[in-house]
């Protein structure tokens, strides 16, 4: 076969607007982002869900290490420490941050490193509504938090609960014990309603089919995460409900276009070009998006509960944007470029991973968290678009990733994007849904 050299591909431009949702999600009220909106969770039915106990209750189910939690951490602080000024966001940073931490740890996959980032921020931002009640007598944020995310990472890491425990007794303020105390037990309280959610999403599902085979079929073993797509989801009804058109037919003038580009990418890379495959394939992609939301965060001063928003939508985009790509790559099982390519100049940059080539995760989740971005921060709304391109680019320049597998991952991104962008904009229900389905999406 003759391989024909054709021009890279333009960046694409990411075209973002408004759209469905399922969840009932919506902005705080000191958001600062988009017009107001009802502020619902994401867990949670309200501020007061029958499930939570009821206003200055929520210690009566204090345990023993609840007390040593908190009373010890109170007990400890030194006479000089300067607490964080009121409402910082340094609690959403430094529970981000452990995530990170413990997911590289346990080596999760991408949709798992994601889940564990939706879970833990969901849960974090659904205890400061909660909180927030009036008649609750002014919470602990950062107790709130710390309840609230340890029960998620615990249930996500157990092997390591003795030093999530011990981040979280670091996070507990300075202050009225017994504030302290019910404010960490609400904040448990909801983490153990998020937890409940966790455990109902279909993650743990094992893979039952027949991997097929067949020309253009993936050739590997062992993929990774194959029941990905049934998992459930936040915005999307469900991971079938954003699907791209069809691979390109074997042997067909566009494939074999799209295999001749990978191959004379590879030829010809730039230093620039081999510096953004690692820019994006060294870390977790959801670590990277999540690491530019918090640069925003500080230089922004955002509150904790600004703070809490923004990661939590973020970080459910993300992972439906997973959910709806994995859907894709187990539905085709399309071979990748190096299954394809039998040129032995052929080389890529970073290795490939271990599952189907279409459609691309970095792609897909990239234009998910950039609409997610633009709409919480505007004037560089452009910008994270440009980063989704490139993150989209990059993928192609490694030798990992077709030309059509990017481009059809930034159309379905883009899509999830905007239900979760309507979600932040409005919050719904079911006649928002209804309003805003399919027909109106495209």
């Amino acid at each position: 076969m003759k391989l024909v050299t054709i021009p890279l591909a333009a960046l694409f431009v990411i075209a973002l607007a408004g759209c469905s949702a399922r969840n009932p999600v919506a902005p705080a009220p000191d958001s600062g982002a988009g017009p107001p909106a009802a502020d619902a969770p994401f867990v949670l039915t309200s501020a007061l869900d029958a499930r939570l106990p009821a206003p200055m209750e929520e210690a009566l189910d204090a345990s023993s290490a609840d007390l040593a939690i908190t009373g010890a951490a109170t007990r400890a602080r030194d006479d000089d420490r300067r607490d964080r000024p009121k409402g910082s966001a340094e609690p959403v940073l430094f529970w981000s941050g452990l995530t990170t931490t413990l997911a590289r740890g346990a080596a999760l996959p991408p949709p798992l490193f994601a889940r564990a980032y939706a879970l833990t921020h969901v849960a974090i931002y659904d205890a400061l509504i909660a909180g927030s009640y009036h008649a609750r007598g002014g919470l602990s944020g950062s107790a709130l938090a710390a309840g609230a995310a340890a029960q998620v990472l615990t249930y996500l890491f157990p092997a390591s609960a003795a030093d999530i425990a011990a981040a979280a007794q670091a996070q507990i303020p300075a202050g009225d014990t017994r504030l302290v105390l019910r404010s960490w037990r609400l904040g448990a309280r909801v983490g153990d309603l998020v937890v409940r959610y966790g455990r109902s999403d279909g993650s743990d599902m094992p893979f039952t089919g027949t991997i097929p085979s067949g020309p253009g079929i993936w050739t590997g073993t062992n993929p990774v995460l194959p029941m990905c797509g049934t998992w459930k989801t936040w915005f999307v009804r469900s991971g079938s409900q954003i699907m791209p058109e069809p691979p390109y037919a074997l042997g067909s003038p566009q494939d074999l276009a799209d295999v001749a580009q990978v191959l004379d990418v590879a030829l010809h890379r730039t230093p620039e070009q081999v510096a953004a495959v690692h820019k994006w394939a060294d870390r977790s992609p959801p670590a990277i998006w999540c690491g530019m939301l918090n640069d925003e965060i500080t230089a922004r001063q955002l509150s904790l509960r600004q703070a809490a928003r923004a990661h939590a939508f973020l970080n459910t985009a993300m992972y439906d944007a997973f959910v709806v790509c994995w859907c894709a790559k187990y539905l085709y099982w399309t071979a990748r470029p190096f299954m394809r390519i039998t040129d032995p100049a052929f080389t890529t940059v970073i290795p490939t991973p271990n599952f189907p080539t279409y459609t691309s995760g970095h792609s897909t989740i990239s234009a998910a968290a950039a609409a997610v971005m633009g709409e919480a921060f505007p004037d560089k709304a452009g910008y994270f678009k440009d980063q989704a391109a490139e993150a989209a680019m990059s993928r192609l320049w490694g030798g990992i990733h077709f030309a059509h597998d990017n481009d059809q991952g930034l159309l379905g991104g883009a899509r999830v994007g905007r239900r979760a962008v309507h979600a932040m904009r409005h919050g719904f229900g079911s006649s928002a849904i209804a309003a805003n389905g399919d027909e109106a999406d495209d």
